[in-house]
């Protein structure tokens, strides 16, 4: 998992470990995803591609849900991108199969480990445009539109 630890020095490039998406010290995958969760939860204009992120950056860093949860995130992504699902829908459908109670299988990793191989995603989360909602938005759909294009034949182990 990538959290900042293998940086270089102060201010110079290293890659994350999981998407490639280059990082100093000050901005890696995890600030960013960090720096849009609080902007999410400071506006509503933001929150309205909550869903989108959330799945995205998982789904870029396998190391963070069990292959079962990657599968689902997957799927996530591709019924609202492709079949127009919204999240209230989305939601509704998949109530009873993701509770806790009723699934057999953990979303989050228990190992830490990636699931998948090294991938070379054609957008990462510090691509995204954080200066207002209108291309905060845009740079979202078009991340996530991208990942799942990317993932799209991927197994995880």
């Amino acid at each position: 998992m990538f959290d900042g630890s293998d940086q270089l020095a102060c201010g110079t490039l290293n890659t994350c470990s999981e998407c490639g998406a280059p990082a100093t010290a000050e901005l890696n995958c995890q600030t960013g995803f960090d720096e849009c969760l609080a902007l999410e939860f400071t506006s509503a204009e933001f929150f309205a591609v909550h869903h989108l992120m959330v799945a995205t950056f998982m789904l870029q860093h396998s190391s963070k849900l069990s292959r079962e949860g990657w599968l689902a995130m997957r799927q996530l992504l591709r019924e609202i991108l492709v079949e127009n699902k919204s999240p209230q829908e989305m939601r509704k459908q998949n109530k009873s199969a993701v509770n806790s109670g009723n699934r057999k299988w953990k979303i989050p990793s228990i190992s830490g480990a990636p699931i998948i191989g090294s991938v070379p995603w054609a957008k990462t989360i510090l691509d995204v445009r954080r200066e207002s909602a209108e291309p905060y938005c845009a740079d979202i759909a078009a991340w996530a539109r991208a990942s799942l294009a990317d993932a799209a034949g991927l197994e995880p182990e």
